[in-house]
């Protein structure tokens, strides 16, 4: 580790434990003349987008620069560029929080607690400040409402494995989709493997992410699709899309979406003056109006976008994630064929 990063990585932790003034003085200041921040996040394209170019319009002397990708591309990604001894990234955010287990092991990230992070709800505020949720949804199914009469619709998880849906179902794929990793683990969880394996015989079509299993029904090229990020969905009815999600009554995986800053980012006071900005009220409540849960408690959520609280959730441990990722994978390849 450099002289300069050992510095940057102390001047943090100083930072994390006075909150002074003073010392938030100087990280803003030693930001600027970094100048940006390089953010691998897998929130979706234009929602991301906005969000660097919202935070781009306060001239604050730190540019953010967008990467996105899936989850576990950018984390596959990372990974590549870290054993050639190349660092771009600044931050990772993904949804499959697995991932932020691995580089803590590894000690590829650092703690660092965002700006307010004390007064949300600390089920999005990891113990040891290693990681932090940005923003949370659920792992929930939709059918398109043209084609498919709400009478007709599948009701629960085992209602899609009915024949009458086969091969008129897209899927998206859990090596891109950390989201859909997560979302998989938590069905085998409560169904078992099996799951998986009937599944693939229903022959789905097979997409890279939850947003392009929204898409594809709300075209109509799909009739449902059993794995879809709520947030999308919500989106696209916004639109007036004719597209409608349900909650299973054995209930629907819950997906935290974290993020961290990696210990060898090139940027590191950039990427802490961003993951402040990021954590506030006026980001979080953007987040929110495209449907996503948020751990700050000033949020108001747009109407029609169902409380979490009344939602039943299938949660997936961090270790689960880890634990199951690979599995999944190799499983999901094997019997999907791709």
């Amino acid at each position: 580790m450099s002289r300069y990063v050992r510095s940057a990585v102390l001047l943090g932790v100083l930072l994390f434990a006075t909150g002074s003034a003073a010392w938030a003085d100087q990280v803003m200041d030693m930001a600027k003349k970094e100048g940006k921040v390089v953010w691998y996040s897998s929130l979706s394209l234009p929602i991301a987008q906005e969000m660097c170019n919202a935070y781009n319009a306060k001239n604050t002397g730190v540019q953010c620069v967008l990467h996105r990708s899936g989850s576990g591309k950018l984390y596959n990604r990372w990974r590549n560029e870290a054993k050639s001894n190349i660092y771009e990234a600044d931050i990772l955010h993904t949804s499959n929080i697995g991932h932020f287990v691995s580089l803590r092991k590894a000690k590829a990230i650092i703690q660092y607690a965002p700006k307010g992070v004390d007064k949300y709800n600390q089920a999005f505020v990891e113990k040891d400040h290693y990681w932090t949720v940005l923003r949370a949804s659920v792992f929930a199914p939709a059918y398109n409402t043209t084609k498919v009469s709400a009478a007709e619709a599948p009701k629960t998880w085992q209602d899609m494995l009915d024949p009458k849906w086969k091969g008129k179902m897209v899927h998206a794929h859990p090596g891109y989709s950390g989201f859909v990793s997560v979302g998989l683990a938590g069905l085998i969880k409560t169904f078992g493997w099996e799951y998986v394996d009937k599944m693939a015989d229903q022959k789905p079509r097979i997409v890279q992410s939850a947003v392009d299993s929204t898409a594809f029904v709300v075209r109509g090229e799909a009739l449902v699709t059993p794995a879809g990020g709520l947030y999308n969905h919500f989106g696209a009815i916004k639109k007036g899309e004719p597209i409608k999600a349900f909650f299973p009554p054995e209930g629907v995986p819950f997906i935290a979406s974290a993020q961290a800053i990696f210990a060898k980012a090139p940027h590191p006071n950039a990427a802490k003056v961003f993951s402040d900005w990021l954590f506030s009220l006026e980001a979080q409540q953007r987040l929110a109006e495209h449907g996503l849960y948020s751990g700050h408690p000033d949020v108001k959520y747009p109407k029609g976008l169902t409380p979490v609280s009344q939602i039943k959730l299938i949660v997936v441990s961090p270790e689960e994630s880890v634990e199951m990722r690979d599995p999944i994978n190799k499983r999901f390849r094997a019997k999907f064929g791709v």
